[in-house]
């Protein structure tokens, strides 16, 4: 008979994760979900193990058979919830979400998920722009690598003892790590599974009858042999299910997962361990009306397919329906609605075919994952995109004949590489681009009538490399640029640990450096956080940027230029909608700009450089993006192109806007040798030697001089 009170554990443990993700504020710890999912996935396996040994005539025929029914009952489903969110994220996610979804997608399709986070992914999560639709896949990742450990370990002599001694080893790996390590890594949960697996082999494997077992997995049925054929030979054969302690294991299981008090995950994640570990060991379908009542035992039929739906849909409330709490509600409705048709319609079709059959819808399932990940739509639009920029004067490649729709199409192509676009060949990179520390090339190094620039700043240095480069370049013999991801040089973001470090880094290589001028570039976050009553003296965020610049400008010879805050936009994603809905460019102007923090970190910049003194001064893209005569901010123009990105990076069109801007700061750099800048016909023989919009040869300002000399 079908063990209720398992499922009704798996109920709850889905019913806490479901919680976590929508409502983290409400139930921090509804995490220990997962850890449940991880004890019962051990029974699960040990009890499949079990019953192949006794049925297989080899060893090799048991791991196999046992690798058959895992496989074909995770893969079909899997794959399709992939095939599914990739279709959606085409088709209605914001274009900044498909670059890091496409990575992430393979990453799952390979059981991979389990990985730490890039900085790019960290940072756009940061941002809010895009959401790892596949990061709960990280799970299942850790299951499938265990499922390549299990059988050796269940063919050790000696089970109990040994898997003792494993899940001891595995514990303290847990405890010695990082937790942002240890919490995806297969290695640090083996204790949980072997908990699971030792529950069955000290309660179940020696009452069971060989033809008890009607197993599939993840959601579906755990049956049970109520029959003790020889309990002589059961090591807890002195505990008996007991109801008593039963529900008290599950209430203090309940108490633990749905506590809207944050309770630490070192101490709380062996106890949630160990609670469902003896639920197992004491409770029976009989005994547990809590866990076997019908809704929560449906709940755990359809929790598999709940737990791969459910983030999918949540990730696209984060990124467009954010605060909104009706439709949070919608996706958890949406969720448990489309949970159970996949689980009537789909799992319990597939579960009943042949073994060839999955295998073949599998296969199915995985190729059609692998042709939307390169579909031809992209490749072509990609393609077209090349076309249309190539060859061009400036680094947007606009030209005057260009639709509304050419405008949706590249503004597309700058969201979804936007991160790629971050990256020159210009620099030298010493860690992975276009975060960390950028060397410029093209460069004359060895004139030392020049000077030595230096970039500090978050993303928003990487994204003004190319630019910087084209304007100040011919005044500089070294340039470096320090970009680093969310991170200020005057304050720490969210008074993030790596931000502190960032900071000393800063600190570092300017000391180090001692540049003769330094561009401090940065869209802002810390600097305009609120709230802000004008006092200076005690407004603990503005002294530390002072104090920052006061460390900064010891070292730097000349001048420290800053750029001023601008408004963040919004749901650019829509822009071009906006447009053909005949929406008035102010109308639009409302509906894209983001008001928040700005002035606040406007006021703070402005201090800073009235207390700074000579070294420091400011300068402002108001004048290209705020429209004095109707007072509003303007981040597109009247075709529909972008300035900035759904990454709030200014475009190749935002960069060309800014461009005379950055000129101007560049020629203020005084010079000991009289130097010529870019002239509009020394700009068109730069186009010469450029590769492509994106990206210019190292020796790029040497063959300037080649060919502004007639070579």
């Amino acid at each position: 008979m079908k063990r209720l009170d398992l499922q009704g554990i798996r109920g709850i443990a889905i019913l806490a994760v479901l919680g976590f993700h929508f409502f983290p504020k409400i139930f921090p710890n509804g995490y220990l979900g997962v850890d449940q999912f991880f004890v019962l996935s051990g029974f699960l396996m040990c009890m499949l193990l079990s019953k192949s040994e006794k049925t297989e005539q080899s060893t090799l025929s048991m791991i196999q058979n046992f690798y058959i029914r895992r496989f074909r009952r995770i893969l079909p489903l899997y794959y399709l919830i992939i095939f599914i969110s990739l279709i959606f994220l085409y088709a209605i996610f914001p274009d900044s979400a498909i670059v890091i979804n496409e990575k992430s997608a393979k990453q799952a399709m390979m059981f991979l998920s389990n990985r730490l986070k890039t900085d790019e992914e960290s940072y756009f999560e940061m941002l809010s722009i895009a959401v790892d639709i596949f990061t709960h896949t990280w799970s299942l990742s850790v299951e499938i690598q265990f499922y390549l450990l299990a059988p050796l370990i269940f063919l050790i002599p000696s089970r109990i003892a040994s898997m003792v001694y494993l899940s001891i080893g595995s514990l303290i790996y847990f405890y010695q790590l990082p937790p942002s390590f240890t919490f995806i890594n297969v290695f640090s949960r083996i204790w949980q599974f072997l908990a699971g697996m030792m529950a069955f082999i000290l309660c179940c494997e020696n009452s069971m009858q060989e033809n008890a077992y009607k197993l599939l997995e993840e959601g579906e049925d755990i049956v049970e042999n109520c029959e003790k054929s020889d309990d002589s030979k059961n090591p807890l054969r002195f505990f008996k299910p007991c109801s008593k302690i039963s529900m008290v294991l599950t209430v203090s299981v309940i108490l633990v997962n749905f506590n809207v008090f944050t309770l630490p995950a070192d101490f709380v994640r062996p106890i949630i361990t160990f609670l469902t570990t003896a639920i197992i060991i004491f409770s029976n379908s009989e005994n547990n009306k809590l866990l076997s009542n019908n809704i929560l035992t449906y709940i755990g039929d359809i929790s598999y397919s709940l737990y791969l739906i459910h983030w999918p849909i949540y990730a696209y409330w984060k990124l467009t329906q954010n605060e909104n709490i009706l439709m949070l509600i919608v996706a958890i409705i949406l969720s448990i609605a489309s949970a159970a048709l996949v689980y009537n319609y789909f799992e319990k079709w597939y579960t009943v075919l042949s073994n060839r059959n999955v295998a073949i819808l599998s296969a199915i399932l995985l190729i059609g994952n692998v042709m939307i990940l390169h579909h031809e739509t992209i490749n072509e639009h990609l393609e077209d995109q090349k076309n249309v920029l190539h060859n061009f004067t400036s680094l947007d490649g606009i030209i005057d004949n260009l639709t509304l729709e050419d405008a949706q199409k590249i503004n597309y192509d700058w969201n979804i590489n936007d991160n790629n676009n971050l990256i020159t060949n210009l620099c030298n990179y010493t860690s992975t681009p276009p975060f960390g520390w950028c060397n410029m090339t093209g460069l004359d190094q060895n004139d030392n009538k020049k000077y030595k620039i230096m970039v500090l700043g978050n993303s928003w240095a990487a994204n003004h490399a190319k630019i910087l480069h084209q304007e100040c370049g011919y005044k500089a013999r070294i340039m470096i640029i320090g970009a680093k991801y969310g991170c200020e040089p005057l304050y720490p973001s969210d008074k993030a640990e790596r931000c502190y470090k960032d900071i000393d880094d800063f600190k570092k290589h300017i000391e180090d450096f001692q540049p003769d001028y330094a561009f401090h570039i940065t869209r802002f976050f810390a600097y305009g956080v609120g709230p802000f009553n004008g006092d200076f003296a005690n407004d603990e965020i503005y002294q530390t940027m002072l104090n920052n610049v006061k460390f900064y400008t010891k070292y730097i010879k000349k001048k420290f230029y800053i750029l001023d805050a601008i408004p963040r936009a919004k749901n650019l994603f829509n822009l071009v909608e906006f447009m053909k809905m005949n929406l008035t460019n102010l109308e639009i102007d409302d509906k894209i700009t983001d008001l928040q923090d700005y002035e606040t970190a406007r006021v703070r910049y402005h201090q800073l450089v009235k207390d700074c003194g000579e070294k420091c001064e400011l300068f402002d893209y108001v004048p290209k993006f705020y429209q004095k005569a109707t007072k509003h901010w303007r981040f597109f123009d009247d075709r529909g192109f972008e300035y900035l990105t759904s990454a709030n990076h200014l475009s190749f069109h935002g960069l060309e806007l800014v461009r005379d801007v950055v000129r101007d700061v560049c020629q203020k750099c005084s010079t000991r040798l009289e130097l010529s800048p870019p002239t509009e016909n020394s700009r068109i023989i730069e186009e010469r030697v450029k590769i492509d919009f994106k990206c210019e040869k190292n020796d790029y300002w040497l063959m300037l001089k080649r060919y502004s000399m007639g070579n």
